[in-house]
């Protein structure tokens, strides 16, 4: 096969790329085929293998695609912030674009199926590092905070950081039934339960409230 003009690689791939994430999303790793990816993107089977080499390598891209869309509504905001509380707040409401991400509502669930059918090392490889990447990210918010005087905690750090990250992974599976806004509400009820449970102070419980997300102006947007 001739290879194609560059513009012509990249829009076939992106369309691919688009087809694939969706239908992992949607259907996990054994319910999907590179037959049902080729036909969702337009293309023969044998083209979509010129793009990829079998249906791990694009299972595996699409999870890092997953990660990335993570890393730009969280993780990056909070690296760009200096104050610990406020890097805590940027979890909530970072969370809360994630929510209204285009790319993610018609659901990511799949991506936590465990593949039955197949070998995926590389994947899962990348989801571990990710989670892990995560946790520090959050935990060192967190420890930041509690040396700061903003937050009183009686429970281990990392503890506290595994448990918000498996609710925001809780609230983020039923994307594909739940609307993103009854989603951002599950959100902001967990930021209000945490800071009000957690700060130091009424006045900073309150404001980190209000800036991480209010329940209020989201029942608004409902």
């Amino acid at each position: 096969m001739g290879r194609r003009p560059a513009n012509e690689q990249g829009d076939t791939k992106q369309t691919i790329q688009r087809a694939a994430f969706e239908l992992f999303g949607r259907y996990g790793y054994d319910g999907v085929s590179m037959l049902t990816v080729a036909r969702a993107s337009g293309i023969t089977k044998a083209a979509l293998y010129w793009y990829y080499d079998g249906k791990e390598a694009l299972y595996t891209d699409c999870m890092h695609r997953l990660n990335a869309l993570f890393r730009e509504h969280v993780l990056e905001r909070m690296q760009q912030e200096r104050d610990p509380i406020k890097r805590l707040m940027l979890v909530f409401s970072g969370m809360g674009t994630l929510l209204s991400d285009s790319r993610v509502q018609e659901g990511v669930a799949g991506y936590w199926l465990h593949p039955s059918t197949a070998e995926v090392p590389e994947a899962l490889a990348a989801q571990a590092q990710f989670e892990q990447t995560s946790a520090r990210i959050v935990a060192q918010a967190i420890q930041e905070a509690v040396d700061a005087g903003q937050l009183d905690l009686q429970i281990p750090v990392a503890e506290m950081a595994d448990a918000i990250i498996a609710t925001m992974e809780a609230i983020v599976l039923p994307l594909r039934r739940n609307t993103p806004a009854s989603s951002r509400k599950l959100v902001g009820v967990l930021a209000h339960t945490f800071f009000k449970a957690h700060t130091r102070g009424p006045d900073l419980a309150r404001d980190a409230i209000n800036v991480a997300f209010n329940p209020v102006a989201l029942a608004a947007n409902a």
